[in-house]
């Protein structure tokens, strides 16, 4: 079985002085793409992908093993994004960037204008598979079985003939002419399906990619990234040493405390919520503590939203909700525990009270159900140590970009 099928015109050279024949070249493979695309010191990476209901556009350089820098744009609204080591992106964006989605419009203030950490991607899509060794490593190792398979002459723009496991999809605009195709057939493969260019003379760098998802190791559940489309041109030594000049450049005005988007962490939890004996309007405060689980190297601030519910009974039998109000607790760091409280100031707390037969004693039992409204984190983050290491990169990227082998 195959993994990919490549697709270019084979030439037939003839010997001038012998007028005799000489053998074809080796038919290039997705291996020899792969040992181009590994050794490349950059790839600038420019289209779209659609994720999430919404349409994004893409100009980014990745260089190394995972590093790159450049600007997403969603509706007209761009971001700076910036990547390291394939597992960081950071994102920085005004309002109108972070309305899109479905981020609220308390986080979108609190993002606008400052560093923010995605996680290892961005609407989907990991940015860092896009670098040089990563998408070069991957390829070696998804793309095997391609080695050897000649070239089928055909046009490398013309829709491929569709199997239950080849999804056709929109070329890149700027693929060149004669470009050499492979489609992969992700039954076969640890990629999904896609197509992806490479240049047919020498040293067949990648010039374009499509498919259903990103390039990269396929994914055991169904990708948000439904869609892909990317013209890419390879960079040499001094396109990666500018980008990477550049991209330090970002690093020293990052901030040694960086936000964290969403609220990922499920590591914080609440410990005890203390209710008072007696509990009126404007006169119930209610005690929460809570701590942060996390071993990493981030902090969690929490919101907690306390509901009451009061009763005549010691079994409960007729709880209500009486009143509810948010405990905002302080930062928690990882392992340390927080305090917090809140007054409940709902009248329905007195017309509780009062409801209950009795002029000198009465009895009311209190009872709550908490859950976290609210989670914010950031995390420690050191500039100067990132600036080092991306200057020292900036210093020694790749210096060979291999050649096919007839």
């Amino acid at each position: 079985m195959r993994a990919a099928v490549a697709l270019a015109t084979l030439g037939v050279l003839v010997a001038g002085c012998s007028g005799g024949t000489k053998k074809p070249p080796r038919p290039l493979t997705m291996a020899d793409v792969a040992t181009a695309v590994a050794s490349a010191p950059l790839l600038h990476w420019t289209g779209s992908w659609n994720a999430y209901d919404q349409s994004l556009t893409l100009d980014l350089r990745a260089m190394g093993n995972g590093d790159a820098i450049g600007t997403v744009t969603d509706g007209g609204d761009s971001a700076q994004v910036v990547v390291v080591d394939g597992s960081r992106v950071l994102l920085k964006a005004g309002k109108a960037y972070w309305r899109h989605g479905d981020t609220s419009a308390a986080d979108a203030a609190r993002y606008a204008g400052r560093w923010v950490d995605e996680g290892g991607s961005i609407w989907g899509a990991s940015l860092g598979d896009l670098s040089p060794h990563k998408l070069g490593e991957a390829l070696k190792s998804g793309a095997t079985d391609a080695v050897g398979k000649p070239w089928t002459p055909a046009p490398p723009t013309a829709t491929p003939t569709p199997t239950p496991t080849v999804v056709p999809l929109p070329d890149p605009s700027s693929v060149p002419s004669g470009a050499v195709r492979f489609i992969v057939d992700e039954s076969l493969s640890s990629f999904p399906a896609g197509t992806f260019w490479a240049s047919a003379s020498s040293p067949h760098t990648l010039v374009g990619y499509a498919g259903v998802s990103l390039p990269g190791e396929k994914d055991d559940y169904d990708p948000p990234v439904k869609q892909s489309s990317f013209s890419v041109q390879a960079g040499g030594v001094q396109d990666a040493r500018a980008a990477y000049t550049e991209l330090a450049a970002q690093a020293r005005a990052l901030p040694k405390t960086m936000v964290v988007e969403g609220g990922f962490s499920t590591d914080f939890s609440v410990d005890n919520v203390d209710l008072p004996t007696h509990c009126r309007s404007g006169n119930c405060h209610i005690k929460v503590t809570g701590h942060d689980e996390s071993d990493e190297q981030r902090s969690v601030r929490a919101s907690v939203r306390v509901t009451i519910y009061g009763s005549r009974s010691m079994s409960g039998g007729s709880e209500k909700a009486v009143g509810d109000c948010v405990a905002k607790l302080p930062l928690a760091a990882p392992g340390k525990t927080v305090h917090g409280s809140c007054n409940v100031t709902d009248p329905r707390v007195d017309r509780f009270w009062n409801s209950i037969p009795g002029s000198f004693i009465k009895i009311a039992y209190w009872d709550e159900h908490h859950v976290i409204s609210s989670l914010s984190e950031q995390e420690s983050f050191d500039p100067t140590s990132l600036v080092t290491e991306l200057t020292t990169r900036a210093n020694n990227p790749p210096q060979t970009t291999p050649t096919h082998t007839p």
